[in-house]
């Protein structure tokens, strides 16, 4: 079993070729929604036609990479953005094996839910 990544460039090394060859089929058909400067959608009239890279996304926010303190804080963030946020989807990047997919959630699970269980808890 592999740690999870000490750092955010770390994780996103790790998960960049599989990042990088998923959005190779689905931007050009406007499934990413990764957006340019002007707030066009990757794949939409006037909008990029390159692939968008892991980095595009950690940028804007789609994908959280690194060791847990950074992931909590990007979840927090979209926490704030989104007052009565409850549910939060994590997505298996096709192309890691499943041997490391299980390995994120176990890290995820031991290390970063537990930061949420709280105010859950509280709420209800």
């Amino acid at each position: 079993m592999q740690p999870h990544a000490s750092s955010q460039e770390e994780a996103i090394r790790r998960v960049e070729p599989a990042h990088d060859e998923r959005y190779k089929w689905f931007a050009p058909f406007g499934f990413v929604r990764y957006a340019d400067e002007q707030g066009r959608t990757w794949g939409t009239p006037g909008a990029p036609s390159t692939i968008p890279s892991i980095r595009d996304g950690v940028k804007q926010k789609a994908w959280f990479c690194g060791p847990p303190a950074e992931v909590i804080e990007g979840i927090k963030s979209i926490e704030a953005k989104y007052p009565g946020l409850e549910d939060f989807m994590i997505h298996w990047a096709e192309g890691l094996s499943p041997a490391e997919f299980k390995d994120q959630l176990r890290w995820f699970a031991r290390d970063v839910m537990p930061a949420f269980g709280e105010a859950r808890l509280a709420a209800e």
